[in-house]
């Protein structure tokens, strides 16, 4: 029988390709993480990575195991759940933050009814916070909608994908009646966007890198409105070009009312992804786990 953590172990150094990444979130020793890889390694009589002074990276065999592995965790995750559920109750406070309130209306705030009316005794927080987020500085449950800068800045949370789409260049007819419509990378370089002020820098577009179809790329033009909200909106009144999710439902309507046109479709970043991050507290877990995985289960709605 293997341990769970073990596993949680192994999954976390195969995650971060790191042992001290993998220590630090399990609030452990390097050395301990090690001695759970090898009692594994040991156990299953092969080895699980390819280890030298500057890589760590899984051996075919590791790959294989780490599916299974996260098939075992997945289950002991649910077994736990289901058996709190049978407390018949989940009670306690969960604060949220996300980074604008669109990201609310389109995956929680349609369910919070009938999310309290099977966990009435779970008080709810919801915040708004639109600049980066800073953990010395906002200290929540659960982080909704956000960016993969908050893993790299905090790698000890957890996270799962909520949403992944491509990331998309989008004008008025009118905006690119009168400025022309950009028929290479070069010629964004003349044109207006409707920036975010929180952005670093504030005035670039994102784009498909030419080196690494997995990678991006910026361009910087003049961003002479930056906006936290809305830009949209500023996009369909011939305002500039803007950056946005192609299923955000906004940009769908907008698109389907010929308000808002793509622009440069073969360099749009293929695969844009955010993320729910949540602190990795065991004794949180469980009322947590309930969130999201009751607004996870809308998603077929979003």
């Amino acid at each position: 029988m293997f341990k769970t953590e073990s596993l949680i172990a192994f999954v976390l150094v195969a995650k971060y390709k790191s042992f001290t990444l993998a220590a630090k979130e399990q609030q452990q020793s390097t050395m301990a993480i090690s001695k759970q890889i090898s009692q594994l390694e040991s156990r299953l009589q092969e080895p699980l990575f390819i280890r030298t002074t500057r890589i760590i990276k899984l051996t075919e065999f590791g790959e294989n195991f780490l599916l299974r592995a996260k098939e075992i965790l997945a289950q002991h995750d649910a077994l736990d759940i289901w058996l709190d559920s049978r407390k018949g109750y989940l009670e306690g406070t969960i604060k949220v933050v996300a980074q604008d309130v669109q990201t609310y209306e389109e995956t929680i705030f349609p369910w919070v009814g009938e999310f309290q009316r099977l966990y009435p005794d779970i008080k709810l927080v919801f915040e708004v916070n639109e600049s980066p987020l800073d953990l010395n500085q906002h200290h929540h449950d659960i982080y909704w909608g956000i960016g993969e800068y908050l893993g790299i800045q905090s790698p000890s949370l957890k996270r799962r994908s909520l949403w992944q789409a491509q990331l998309g260049i989008f004008a008025s007819p009118d905006y690119l009646k009168n400025h022309g419509t950009p028929k290479n990378i070069d010629e964004l370089r003349g044109h207006k966007i409707i920036g975010h002020p929180h952005s670093n820098p504030n005035n670039i577009l994102v784009i498909k890198s030419k080196s690494d179809p997995t990678g991006m790329d910026v361009v910087e033009v003049d961003a002479p409105i930056l906006t936290v909200s809305n830009q949209s909106n500023f996009a369909a009144q011939g305002l500039g070009l803007i950056n946005a999710l192609v299923d955000n439902h906004d940009i769908k309507d907008y698109l389907a009312n010929k308000q808002l046109i793509p622009v440069l479709e073969e360099h749009w970043l293929s695969s844009a992804e955010i993320y729910i991050y949540y602190q990795h507290a065991k004794i949180e877990q469980v009322k947590i786990r309930a969130f999201i995985d009751f607004f996870l289960s809308k998603r077929q709605f979003w």
